[in-house]
């Protein structure tokens, strides 16, 4: 439900724009990665099944700042992901009722286009006040559909008209050769797409067997996810006609670019499955918004737990939901309405901010090996001394292919947020230790990331680095990070999982 919202409707699009033919090659890199951390947090979740996992895995192994930086992370790029299905779902409808955008073609809404995306965004959080039981409920039924939608699309345009020379002409099979493969990874929103399995570790503390439910969720949602989105993909490029590519990939005509397979659909002459589309416009992104005003309010009560916000974010109805954890983030979602917002500048933010905070992930699994080896895991990752560091390091070269210009205001936020953490903490003499001496492995991780991005070749970087060397001088890095994390961690187990 959290893999298939409106990224099937834009990603295919926008990772084509950047990547031509070769996004096919971004995709099967972003499930590569995804799978990787799948893995690592499938032992995590599994032995460790409390709600919010990804604010409080680093705490139990890094302590009180790590789970801070690694929880901040994690909410700034939830908090975003409910409001940019809403604005999916209200330009989709500005087709019909074009008074919901401030002016034809615009990307900004109108006021009547912000009341309505105010008034779905609310619903999501009125929804989760349910319960789990109920919303997990309807989530299967959503589910179905939003599975059934995207297969069966991109077959029946191949079936109408599949333009095999599309992967050939117009530039080639890679028009902007490796470096536009990288960007449709991130920047394209192949990554943004794939990491909504993200959503199964918050909830995994409602699981009714975690040993065996967290493993299944996380890894089989990478597989089937990534199958059908390569599979839209590969639609996607075959069906785009002749004169939307006279310009080249990078610059799809706009009746491509409008509504992409509304457009494509009606192109193809099958005006019905035009109007299915328009139908799973408003269904796949409600319902991947709806699993993360869930999921972020969850990672607010986990932050709370550990004593790193107010303990009205922990605070639970008689229904068992974090209700005044739903009443802010929903206040903090109106801000991604702003008109500057686009869908795809947010998606580039939400990348960048979730792979820095999932990054934490590979560390807290080998540390609390280590630091909690008696502890049962019904899961256990094979080769886990391998794989955790691969999964670091690929997942800071991803942080790098975000760019600079969207690097540079994530590291900001979270040095911002993290000193902000320090000042109150010292202010309110709070009991728990603050665990400062993590910052001498998570600042120069950070410091030399930014540097690398503000000196590498993507988006706004000034390109001292040569291609190729970059990623070296990544992977360098990031091992050298790993091993001083690992040298001596804390452990913050709870007394019980909730």
């Amino acid at each position: 439900g959290a893999m298939i919202g409106s990224a099937w409707l834009f990603a295919p699009m926008f990772v084509a724009q950047v990547a031509g033919p070769g996004a096919i090659f971004s995709w099967a890199i972003a499930i590569r990665v995804s799978l990787l951390l799948a893995l690592v947090y499938a032992e995590l979740g599994a032995t460790f099944p409390v709600a919010g996992g990804l604010a409080r895995f680093s705490f139990f192994s890094h302590g009180n700042l790590a789970g801070f930086v690694a929880g901040i992370a994690c909410w700034l790029g939830y908090v975003a992901i409910a409001p940019i299905e809403v604005q999916a779902m209200v330009r989709y409808l500005a087709d019909e009722w074009p008074w919901l955008l401030a002016a034809e073609g615009s990307k900004s809404l109108s006021g009547a286009g912000f009341v309505l995306a105010s008034g779905l965004l609310l619903g999501m959080s009125a929804i989760n006040l349910l319960g789990v039981s109920w919303f997990g409920e309807s989530n299967k039924i959503l589910t179905i559909w939003k599975v059934i939608v995207p297969v069966a699309i991109p077959i029946l345009l191949m079936t109408r008209g599949f333009d095999s020379t599309n992967f050939t002409d117009h530039g080639g099979f890679l028009p902007a050769g490796w470096a536009g493969v990288f960007a449709g990874v991130s920047t394209g929103g192949a990554l943004f797409a794939m990491l909504g399995f993200r959503a199964a570790i918050e909830l995994a503390g409602e699981a009714r067997n975690p040993q065996r439910d967290v493993p299944l969720a996380l890894i089989g949602s990478v597989l089937l996810t990534g199958g059908i989105y390569i599979l839209i993909q590969i639609g996607f490029i075959g069906a785009v006609p002749e004169t939307g590519l006279a310009d080249g990939w990078s610059k799809l005509s706009s009746d491509v670019a409008s509504g992409p397979f509304v457009e494509l659909a009606a192109a193809a002459g099958l005006a019905w499955l035009a109007k299915v589309i328009f139908i799973d416009s408003l269904i796949s992104p409600g319902g991947c918004g709806l699993v993360f005003a869930s999921a972020s309010a969850r990672l607010s009560f986990a932050m709370a737990r550990n004593g790193q916000l107010p303990n009205a974010f922990a605070r639970l109805d008689r229904k068992g939901v974090p209700a005044f954890a739903l009443g802010v983030n929903f206040l903090v979602g109106l801000v991604f309405f702003a008109p500057s917002q686009t869908w795809q500048s947010v998606v580039s933010f939400i990348s960048s901010i979730q792979i820095i905070s999932l990054a934490f992930g590979p560390l807290a699994l080998l540390a609390l090996r280590r630091t909690a080896p008696d502890v049962e895991r019904g899961f256990r990752l094979p080769m886990a001394g391998v794989i955790g560091p691969i999964a670091f390091v690929a997942a800071n070269v991803i942080v790098y292919w975000c760019g600079w210009e969207t690097n540079r205001v994530c590291f900001g936020l979270l040095a911002g947020l993290g000193a902000l953490f320090v000042v109150v903490h010292r202010l309110r003499n709070l009991a728990m230790p603050l665990d400062l001496r993590e910052l001498r492995w998570m600042a120069p991780w950070m410091a030399v990331s930014a540097a690398i991005s503000w000196l590498g070749n993507f988006g706004g970087g000034v390109g001292a680095i040569p291609a190729g060397w970059d990623v070296v001088a990544i992977g360098v890095s990031s091992l050298l990070v790993m091993w001083i994390a690992l040298r001596r961690p804390s452990t913050r187990l709870p007394e019980r999982m909730e």
